[in-house]
């Protein structure tokens, strides 16, 4: 079908349907119809005008295209062919009643996109959409990262990923359409981001600034579907194309018609592709083509993502790299674009704007960037949200935030600012709460479960009057003409801190009458040393909980108790080497061992836990400033260390990206005290670690590390103090002349045992 006819189409079809004889009949009364006071057309202009779209172009330049066809209509009726001016002016009325929809359509979507419930644990707001935004780093082309891994195991990696950004080509939400360097204008835009990096606010946003005219003027219009409404559609019955677009509208009623003309012209957004419970990957035979034809939800959109269905439609659809490859089998054709969250100066500007304090801004700042892991959180703004809470409260308490770099610790922070918020009389409600929530967290982790219906909140009693809010996010979903409500974690790292404590806290009545999950503490390393990347963050959280500190922390603030027995089960399963992924001879593997170790941070106990290992091999991995720290921690307390080998690694030697000038973006030229640091590199603590006198440290090999002459200086200080050491490998790296002078004199020192350089 034609697009949608303007004044102009509907002129110009009325003029062209006319006969030879009607259209000089037609030309005759418009050159003397002296239509309301206004000058008639030339009789000269219309004798030589012998074709309808030369009369009808005529008739628009001296009239007007909207009075051009009132015109018409009334010289049909003059020359008395009432039945075609009655065609022309229901069409006209249709045009009319379209264009009327069309902007009220518009200003329905910037009335319900507007505002929105701010992720805020503790008050719940409506906010709006346009006071709260803040643009996030965007990009073409995302990297080809594993499913799980960039959801858990590359938290570390992904900050240095949006500083990477200026090799890829920067994109913004408005150039998201435009053509590509070969001319070619998109029509399927793929939006990938982590949990909470921004993707649901970021499509609500461009649905309110489509509704503002600010963006995307080629859409008439724009439909948001959401994916977690979508699971609950497929539990109905059947529906259509049109039977969604109608959701979308006020009062769930639609022209379709009307809408329908102009497939060009329509956009839909497709929010949470990663959390529908069914494949789009369809056979063609199964496809529809028909959009009031009713079928299996799932038919409807694999139709509309492989463009049976209106064809010429354009989609914008966001999702979690989880889901990618499962995507890529629906697409043809689909250009991707990178959600990566908050640029560094960014995070710093979340922080000044949180705080409004200064001081408390710059200890906040440079402790999060002294961990690794907390800095990448805070790619993700309601992360940054989170952090900020939690480190308020520690601040407000005037602790000192210098001496630790846990991440298991802020988590229990911000559990206490929970907490510290209810009143005397919800306390023992909340411990009670608390148990029963950590339950579920772990139940969902092994049912792979990340929302929550009514009837479980239900059934893990969970429907609490002020507690719910406080701990779950409520989403209210439409589910045709009904409203349901769907609850979940903060963030999904939180789902695994609970479900970590679940399995640290001591029995009590409140789990056991639930009955499921059992606290087979077993079972969940069995997950971990499989590698399964959904219980890798809930481990090294449990090891984070069973610090004496913490424990008693946790007691203190929410009357809950870490069981021993926990502790001792861990310590066996490492001294068996079943969490070290273990070689032969005792050689550990595996660098999220050396972080669950440092969670923990207790030197005897890692001690214990490393004495009957010998060695470590680590490959194909970047070692970052957090991650060196960790090691130089756990290497410190191993006196049985014998091997330490690296092979295609990235050793970070100074993270540039990481140094932080105290005060604000706008005054960063202002000198402010900073907080207490090391005056030692990461690098360097981990070169003394493995020159420590008591180790029996025989064999260093970093085998192409990218290993420059600036390392060689640390290095060569192990040379002078270790005992122990008889043989270094540094093969296929450029160390430089100087470097190889800096090992020299290492090599010279007279306390130097070794007997093997390469």
């Amino acid at each position: 079908m034609a697009g949608e006819m303007t004044s102009w189409d509907i002129l110009l079809e009325a003029v062209e349907d006319l006969a030879l004889d009607t259209f000089k009949e037609f030309k005759l009364k418009l050159s003397h119809i002296d239509y309301e006071g206004t000058h008639n057309l030339s009789r000269g202009l219309l004798e030589e005008t012998n074709d309808s779209v030369r009369l009808a172009d005529h008739m628009r330049e001296h009239y007007g295209p909207d009075v051009a066809v009132e015109v018409a209509i009334c010289v049909l009726e003059g020359i008395n062919h009432r039945d075609a001016a009655a065609k022309l002016k229901q069409k006209k009325q249709q045009g009319e009643e379209t264009g009327d929809y069309r902007q009220k359509y518009r200003d329905h979507v910037a009335r319900d996109f507007c505002t929105f419930k701010e992720v805020n644990a503790c008050l719940r707001e409506n906010v709006t959409l346009s006071s709260t935004y803040m643009k996030l780093v965007m990009v073409t082309n995302p990297l080809g990262i594993s499913e799980q891994e960039y959801e858990v195991l590359s938290l570390r990696e992904r900050r240095a990923e949006v500083g990477m950004e200026d090799a890829h080509p920067a994109l913004t939400v408005e150039t998201l359409f435009q053509p590509d360097e070969r001319g070619q204008m998109p029509q399927i835009i793929v939006l990938v981001g982590g949990a909470g990096i921004g993707k649901t606010v970021t499509a609500r946003k461009i649905m309110l600034d489509w509704a503002r005219g600010a963006i995307y003027a080629q859409f008439d219009y724009a439909f948001y579907i959401n994916c977690r409404e979508i699971n609950l559609s497929q539990q109905a019955d059947m529906l259509s194309l049109v039977d969604l677009i109608s959701a979308c509208c006020p009062y769930g009623k639609a022209p379709p018609e009307a809408i329908l003309a102009s497939p060009e012209k329509l956009l839909f957004i497709i929010d949470g592709f990663d959390e529908l419970k069914f494949s789009l990957d369809q056979p063609e035979n199964k496809l529809c083509s028909d959009c009031g034809e009713r079928k299996p939800v799932e038919i409807i959109l694999s139709s509309l993502f492989q463009k049976t269905l209106l064809s010429q439609s354009s989609l914008l659809i966001t999702t979690r790299p989880t889901a990618l490859q499962r995507l890529k089998w629906c697409l043809k054709e689909e250009r991707y674009a990178k959600l990566m969250g908050f640029s560094d100066a960014e995070k710093e500007e979340y922080f000044y704007k949180f705080f409004r304090d200064e001081e408390k801004a710059i200890k906040a700042i440079t402790f999060v960037k002294r961990n690794d892991t907390l800095f990448a959180m805070c790619l993700a703004p309601i992360m940054c949200w989170t952090i900020c809470t939690a480190l308020e409260q520690e601040l407000n308490e005037g602790k000192d935030l210098v001496r630790t770099f846990r991440t298991t610790e802020l988590y229990v922070w911000y559990l206490s600012s929970l907490f510290k918020r209810g009143s005397d009389d919800l306390k023992q409600d909340m411990k009670t709460f608390l148990s029963r929530l950590c339950c579920m967290a772990a139940d969902g982790i092994w049912k792979k479960k990340i929302l929550f219906h009514e009837k479980e909140i239900e059934v893990y009693g969970l429907n609490h009057p002020v507690l719910l809010s406080l701990f779950l996010n409520e989403s209210v979903l439409r589910n045709r003409m009904k409203r349901v409500s769907v609850y979940s974690f903060l963030h999904p790292s939180f789902q695994k801190f609970f479900a970590a404590l679940f399995y640290a806290l001591e029995n009590n009545e409140e789990t056991e009458e639930l009955g499921t999950p059992g606290k087979d503490i077993k079972k969940v390393l069995e997950k971990y040393s499989d590698y399964d990347a959904n219980w890798i963050l809930v481990v090294q959280f449990l090891f984070g909980l069973l610090n004496e500190e913490t424990g008693e922390y946790l007691m203190e603030r929410t009357a809950c108790k870490i069981s021993p027995r926990v502790k001792e089960d861990l310590l066996k399963w490492l001294q068996i080497g079943q969490g070290s992924t273990s070689c032969s001879g005792g050689v550990i593997n595996n660098l999220n061992v050396f972080h669950c170790l440092f969670e923990i941070q207790e030197e005897t106990f890692v001690s214990n836990a490393l004495e009957h290992s010998t060695g470590i091999v680590l490959k194909d991995c970047t070692l970052s400033q957090y991650d060196q720290m960790v090691l130089s921690f756990c290497v410190k307390q191993w006196t049985g260390l014998e091997y330490f080998h690296l092979e295609w690694c990235i050793v970070a030697l100074e993270d540039h990206e990481n140094k932080f000038v105290p005060g604000p973006p706008d005054r960063s030229h202002q000198h402010a005290p900073q907080a207490e640091e090391s005056s030692l590199q990461p690098v360097s603590l981990l070169c003394q670690a493995l020159g420590n006198p008591r180790s029996k440290l025989k064999t260093v090999k970093l085998w192409w590390c990218q290993l420059t002459n600036t390392f060689c200086g640390d290095l060569a200080t192990v040379l002078g103090t270790s005992q122990s050491l008889r043989e270094v490998d540094l093969g296929a790296n450029e160390l430089g002349d100087h470097g190889l002078q800096l090992l020299c004199e290492g090599l010279k020192h007279p306390s130097c045992q070794l007997q093997t350089l390469r």
